[in-house]
């Protein structure tokens, strides 16, 4: 009898399936990048099937790869091409289970989606800040396995900055149950934390415990123009001090990013008449419903605070030109053109896409000195240096000259190269929030002290003896 046979004797039969057609979108991932192949598709409910799928698995050496909601960026939930693998997806563990008001927390399935988690807490008056552009889609357990970051990281920090507890299944079945809602809880070492971002490669996150926040009763939300990444950090600093550390997202997005995005969704509105070199896209929020409406001098204090901002940063000759939102649509018509960045590269042949991070105060002299490595193997590359500036997590990535670029295909490695050579001038991270997943696991070694790499392979040991789970992502070897 197989380990499959098994399996089927102890899980309903909805929960497995080896129909080539229902396994064929879980085995590819949204860039296309990479395919794999799998013996089997589970679909759990419950983390007792969890738990037993990893008992059978353990007994019969037997690879598991745990899979969210397939929205990941560098391969880390897609199996290898062995065939032989068990591709376990949690997309049927979806249950929002409960929020304590009184706690701001919430207990939810790892499959809930992110967008379902946003709805839920509003209907509460609360709030989760993890906000990424595939929200609809994304699962808060991938978020959790890749520690994703999003545009809200400068006020409130990564996802796991948001997580209070977890309950995790190893191999072989063992349920850690770290669930407890505590905000203080200093008895020993984190292991909490070493889930978080390890990619289904130490245990399969099943349910987490999730910090909420006050909900924003009121936003100011403003696109700026300006002429180089020099001016970006002045300004954020200066509307930090203005708006009382209120400042949710600090976001660029260079002209050609913002042209590409125009071309492709022709229903995005241009969000100033002429396109300068670089835009800020920048937001203020606050939960006192008050700082949204007009008092007694006809003001909207939160928008007054980012018109008082805007004015200054012409004063100064930062600013070139600007929009504030005045309501809600026209707040959504300028996040329109920053959520659909991710599709542009999809649209691009042969596109080089990074997720870098520097010290925030390095970000313009990086984009200066990485520009200048690129153009100088390969003049006709279009820069496409976009996302986080406010924590120093820039997209920066690169696209063939316009038309037919002969040359791109024959310079495209020692442009990558380039790339991370000045990265590493600067100390900075080839993954601030997508993960290593099979992408960058080659790449790791080579940046990642021997010693360090050394540890990393040591808790794995601990945790997976026989590197069962989603082997051959993050440490390769």
């Amino acid at each position: 009898m197989t380990a499959l046979d098994i399996v089927k004797q102890n899980l309903p039969a909805d929960r497995i399936s080896c129909d080539a057609g229902d396994m064929a979108s879980h085995l590819v991932d949204w860039r296309r990048a990479y395919r794999g192949k799998a013996s089997a598709l589970l679909q759990p409910r419950t983390t007792a099937e969890v738990a037993k799928i990893l008992e059978i698995a353990k007994d019969h050496h037997q690879v598991v790869v745990p899979q969210g909601g397939n929205t990941g960026l560098v391969g880390g939930g897609i199996p290898s091409q062995s065939g032989s693998d068990w591709l376990l997806s949690l997309s049927k563990m979806n249950k929002i289970e409960e929020v304590n008001i009184q706690n701001r927390s919430m207990t939810v399935q790892a499959g809930a989606i992110l967008q379902d988690i946003h709805t839920k807490s509003a209907m509460d008056g609360l709030y989760f800040p993890l906000n990424l552009a595939a929200k609809g889609s994304c699962s808060i357990g991938g978020n959790m396995a890749t520690n994703a970051g999003g545009v809200n990281v400068l006020r409130y920090g990564t996802t796991r900055d948001l997580i209070l507890g977890l309950e995790v299944v190893l191999m072989g079945g063992e349920v850690m149950d770290m669930l407890t809602p505590l905000r203080k809880d200093n008895t020993g070492y984190d292991l909490k934390n070493l889930f978080i971002g390890s990619e289904g490669t130490l245990g399969i996150i099943t349910r987490a415990n999730l910090k909420l926040f006050a909900l924003p009763k009121a936003r100011a939300t403003a696109i700026a123009a300006i002429s180089d990444v020099s001016d970006a950090l002045p300004l954020l600093s200066q509307l930090q001090q203005m708006s009382g550390e209120e400042v949710e997202a600090f976001e660029l997005m260079p002209k050609v990013l913002v042209e590409a995005v125009l071309g492709h969704f022709p229903t995005i509105t241009p969000p100033l008449s002429e396109i300068p070199p670089y835009i800020l896209l920048m937001e203020i929020a606050s939960s006192d419903a008050a700082d949204g409406e007009a008092n007694a001098q006809g003001e909207i204090p939160l928008q007054n605070v980012m018109m008082r901002f805007l004015e200054q940063g012409f004063e100064k000759n930062l600013i070139k030109d600007a929009t504030l939102a005045q309501n809600e649509a026209q707040r959504q018509a300028l996040w329109d053109i920053r959520e659909n960045a991710p599709e542009i590269a999809n649209t691009v042949e042969g596109p080089i896409n990074t997720d870098i991070a520097v010290a925030r105060a390095d970000v313009p002299d990086f984009y200066k000195q990485a520009s200048a490595a690129i153009h100088a193997i390969h003049p006709a590359t279009r820069i496409c240096g976009y996302g986080h500036l406010g924590d120093g997590n820039l997209h920066f990535n690169l696209y063939p000259g316009a038309g037919k670029d002969e040359g791109w295909q024959q310079n495209r490695d020692a442009v990558k190269e380039a790339v991370y050579q000045v990265l590493a001038d600067f100390n900075g991270s080839i993954s601030a929030e997508h993960g290593i997943g099979q992408m960058k696991a080659e790449q790791l070694k080579s940046v990642k002290a021997p010693a360090l790499l050394n540890k990393m392979r040591a808790i794995k040991q601990v945790f997976d003896p026989e590197n069962l789970l989603n082997p051959g992502k993050i440490l390769q070897d």
